[in-house]
């Protein structure tokens, strides 16, 4: 769905994370451990999301070796189509799980996550 704009369902979701951070310093290891991505994984989304005009560095004020991940005005201007289309994937994924369903699939995923912190 979000093909015809350039990116996939994986950089949407970094890119949707470094917006919702609006203007606070977002560095990858955060990305790396908030969404639970490998580090390969999250320094190859940055990279290709860069290559698209989407992002953009800054140096860091406390270390030049640490940098700052900025969303560009090219990113904003997608971020509702974003929101748009995750809701739409959502629908369709749950369309047919109960509210009962929905909430144990909820706890198990919590549970999961604590287990690998």
């Amino acid at each position: 769905m979000l093909a015809g704009k350039g990116i996939t369902a994986a950089q949407s979701h970094v890119l949707m994370y470094i917006m919702e951070h609006n203007g606070e310093p977002v560095f990858s290891t955060a990305i790396h451990h908030d969404l639970n991505i490998s580090r390969a994984t999250v320094s190859g989304l940055i990279k290709k999301l860069r290559a698209g005009g989407y992002l953009s560095y800054e140096g860091s004020d406390d270390d030049e070796r640490h940098k700052k991940i900025i969303a560009t005005e090219k990113a904003y201007t997608l971020q509702q189509d974003i929101c748009d289309c995750l809701k739409k994937i959502e629908t369709m994924a749950f369309r047919n799980f109960t509210d009962q369903e929905l909430d144990e699939m909820e706890r198990l995923q919590k549970k999961m996550i604590d287990n690998t912190i």
